[in-house]
């Protein structure tokens, strides 16, 4: 089996390249709705976040509100650092378990679709990185046009994750999105297709 990560940055536009994967039928495994599944559901975790950050981090329902977590941890590194010990356990097991479903059923490739990838050390699961990449400018501007965020907000997120130029270094394959989405998806086709050649040999 083998197994693609990707990543990339908020407003890099990897969400697009992930259903982009969808598409040609290829399991996504994703560590975002992992995250929000853990936090709406999983007991374990959502009483060591509270014991960890207090009530203040629970909605009027007593169910974590994860605006008010993300205001947090992208505001303090070291609350950022205290999540991540919580969580990432958690969705590595979670995810290492879907995989090996997926492996169960005799699916060939599936893809890991993981923001931090990179910084939470999760390469070391995938055979191969694919890097959704854009300008450090272009992420700010598309990523102030899509959320209600103040600059220094976005810039704080952005901070928070490796820089995609860093990441662009370590990838195996780079996948430049600065352009038109029809761009995007010529890139993605031709390396698609090198890569399936490539399986077969």
């Amino acid at each position: 089996m083998l197994n693609i990560g990707l990543t990339g940055g908020i407003g890099s536009g990897k969400s697009t390249v992930a259903q982009w994967f969808i598409k040609q039928g290829v399991p996504v495994l994703d560590a975002d709705k992992t995250v929000h599944r853990l936090l709406q559901s999983d007991q374990t975790t959502v009483l060591k976040l509270i014991e960890e950050f207090g009530a203040d981090i629970l909605d009027e329902n007593g169910q974590i509100d994860r605006s008010s977590l993300g205001k947090l941890v992208f505001r303090e590194e070291d609350a950022r650092k205290r999540l991540e010990r919580i969580v990432h356990p958690r969705v590595v097991q979670s995810m290492n378990e879907e995989r090996d479903a997926l492996r169960d059923t005799g699916v060939k490739i599936c893809v890991w679709d993981v923001p931090l990838l990179y910084e939470a050390g999760f390469e070391k699961f995938v055979d191969e990185v694919w890097v959704v990449w854009i300008p450090r400018n272009l992420q700010i501007s598309r990523v102030l046009a899509r959320d209600k965020l103040s600059l220094s907000e976005v810039e704080a997120r952005i901070s928070s994750q490796g820089s995609l130029d860093e990441k662009r270094q370590r990838a195996d394959v780079i996948i430049d999105n600065s352009g038109s989405e029809s761009q995007t998806i010529g890139q993605l086709e031709d390396v698609w297709q090198k890569l399936l050649l490539r399986q077969k040999d």
